[in-house]
């Protein structure tokens, strides 16, 4: 179709001065190659939009434009927050110049690149989602102990047929859509009704399995109408309530687990000896999920003081006062693990930097403020922790432990350094 809107952009600098100073993106300030790159296609849009032109033209230069944007890693939404300002100003300009009758026409235009610019994107984010979760597949397959988290890979299976019969429009052998019938449905219901004992975890589960499969519904009924944006919208839902699933199941295999590690026979914490495999299976498990994970090391300020003044046994008083407090602050699904006399590690599963270090940080003011009563003495002593947040990206490998150790025990050193009782952030 051929359009015509010469009149409405009379003054198409202006316009165009007015967008590109007021347009959402996602450029940093410091990457004028990359922001004068856009600012060139939407250079040529604009120019487009003054003379007659038709619609496949422009089309074609959104949809170069859209590939970049990816290639940028801009989010969908920026680019569609672009394309309604772009569309806002045409409307605003044809009011201004009475040419509402234009209106309907503008609009059908901008039908037509929202949903090629959604098209882009759609197979893009399938391409990646498909990707993503063979990836995900992997970690699962590389854990040294599965228990429930194994019934998050069907789901995995469950979520990658599904975008694949997406990215094919494919309405034949559509993934199960009832969620008491699919592999992980079929568990839950059964076996992992008695397995899940605690009550409200097993009903929040059920509810955002049973929303999964809701908008899985909704994909299968909007196959036939082409509304990409709509199965974008869909889809990033699917995928969010998946991994939710992975990151409960994730959780209370944790728990699981540190009730079979070994304890430290004097603290009650976990043993020094499932570190290691504690920390894979986080690593693991954060990988599959999508998470993020905090690991923490702590040592007690000035403990041999402590031990000299007070004795030995007064200090071990101490270290089970402080591991009391930790597990006070923390769930059944963390972990504290003590790492060697007075230091020990800290690992809080799906949380990032900033939720742990307020967890973290209530920790250090409680041990701060708490006092030891021992015969007739009352003791005070405090805390240093070194703490950074583990985003895992790639498959597991050995030597990752220690460097991660190495990562927060630097940084241990720097809350000594710097005075003690705080907590420094990688």
């Amino acid at each position: 179709m051929i359009y015509n809107f010469k009149e409405i952009f009379e003054n198409k600098e202006l316009t165009y001065n007015e967008f590109i100073s007021n347009y959402t993106t996602d450029i940093d300030i410091d990457s004028q190659t990359k922001a004068q790159k856009i600012a060139e296609y939407y250079k040529s849009i604009f120019d487009l939009l003054n003379t007659t032109f038709e619609s496949e033209t422009l089309l074609g230069i959104f949809e170069e434009l859209t590939k970049y944007k990816i290639f940028l890693d801009t989010p969908y939404g920026i680019m569609v927050n672009e394309i309604y300002w772009l569309k806002s100003i045409m409307i605003s300009s044809a009011i201004e110049k009475d040419k509402t009758a234009d209106i309907v026409t503008i609009l059908k235009l901008f039908k037509e690149v929202t949903n090629s610019v959604a098209y882009l994107y759609l197979i893009e984010y399938l391409n990646k989602l498909i990707s993503l979760n063979n990836v995900r597949r992997s970690s699962l397959a590389d854990l040294t102990e599965k228990n429930l988290i194994v019934h998050y890979e069907a789901h995995l299976i469950w979520l990658t047929d599904l975008a694949e019969h997406i990215k094919t429009q494919d309405q034949q052998k559509f993934p199960e859509l009832d969620h008491n019938l699919c592999e992980f449905g079929k568990w839950l219901h059964g076996d992992g009704k008695k397995v899940i004992q605690n009550n409200s975890k097993y009903k929040a589960l059920y509810a955002i399995h049973e929303k999964l499969h809701f908008f899985a519904q909704k994909i299968y009924q909007t196959l036939d109408n082409a509304q990409n944006n709509v199965l974008i919208t869909y889809l990033e839902k699917c995928e969010l309530i998946s991994l939710g699933i992975g990151t409960e199941l994730a959780l209370l295999d944790q728990i699981i687990i540190n009730k079979r590690i070994s304890k430290d026979p004097l603290t009650g914490s976990l043993n020094r000896h499932g570190l290691k495999d504690l920390f894979e299976s986080q690593y693991e498990l954060a990988l599959a999920t999508n998470n993020h994970f905090v690991l923490a090391m702590c040592d007690l300020d000035y403990f041999k003081q402590v031990n000299d003044t007070y004795g030995h046994v007064a200090g071990d008083h101490l270290l089970k006062l402080f591991v009391n407090i930790v597990k006070k602050n923390i769930r059944n699904s963390d972990m504290i693990i003590r790492y060697g006399g007075e230091e020990f590690v800290i690992m809080l599963p799906t949380l990032d930097k900033k939720v742990g270090y307020k967890i973290l940080d209530n920790i250090r003011q409680e041990f701060e403020d708490a006092e030891l009563k021992h015969e007739e003495y009352s003791i005070k002593a405090t805390v240093s922790m070194g703490m950074m947040e583990v985003c895992p990206e790639r498959l597991f490998r050995q030597s990752f432990i220690d460097e991660y150790i190495m990562i927060v025990d630097k940084n241990l050193y720097m809350a000594k350094d710097s005075g003690r009782n705080k907590i420094e952030v990688y």
